[in-house]
């Protein structure tokens, strides 16, 4: 089972959940008025801002030996790639606004999205908060955020979000990288940090 819990947690790693949201919300047939390409730029650009940059540094640090995994599984390594992944989700941010010209409460997941990871950064100084579920709570109140704003009502989809959410955090816990209240405590943190500028905007 181990080895299962590692596959779920890479797969489902937080650089990824923003580009998995973007997927699921043009996925939706809400957004089938749009163009093809007007979509695929929505889900690269997402890739682009929230996956491949962040990353970046991540991968350099590790070289340098400052950082000693992808997953940064130790809390002291965390600031800096934080801080690189916020203001890789600042310039998100402005792509879906001045880009892709969305409205200001689809805006609202890259404010959400920028506002938990810096919290977050300033939580992990003193306490080690799930990233993983921070990531998987973002994409949780974006969706259904978003959603909300739109009065759609995707069920399904809402159930197999929430039951990611839920195997995530068994990975995470079962690997032993986190404490129940560390899951706990960085979905919530993400999904309402998230989800409020999604309904509220």
């Amino acid at each position: 089972m181990k080895k299962f819990y590692s596959i779920i947690s890479f797969a489902f790693q937080p650089l990824l959940m923003p580009t998995f949201g973007m997927i699921m919300l043009m996925s939706l047939d809400i957004f089938d008025v749009l163009p093809f390409f007007w979509k695929t730029m929505a889900v690269v650009g997402t890739l682009l801002f929230t996956g491949i940059l962040p990353a970046a540094p991540i991968l350099l640090l590790i070289r340098k030996g400052e950082v000693h995994d992808l997953f940064i599984s130790r809390r002291e390594e965390r600031t800096l790639p934080y801080l690189f992944s916020f203001l890789a989700y600042v310039f998100w941010t402005l792509y879906l606004w001045r880009v892709l010209n969305l409205p200001l409460f689809m805006v609202g997941m890259g404010i959400g999205t920028a506002t938990s990871v810096l919290l977050i950064t300033f939580i992990n100084l003193k306490w080690k908060i799930s990233a993983h579920l921070s990531g998987i709570g973002g994409l949780a109140g974006g969706v259904f955020g978003i959603c909300y704003r739109l009065a759609y009502n995707p069920f399904w989809l809402f159930v197999i979000i929430l039951a990611l959410s839920a195997l995530v955090a068994l990975s995470r816990i079962e690997l032993k990288a986190h404490t129940p209240g560390q899951t706990l405590a960085g979905f919530s943190l993400a999904f309402v940090s998230v989800f409020l500028p999604c309904i509220l905007l």
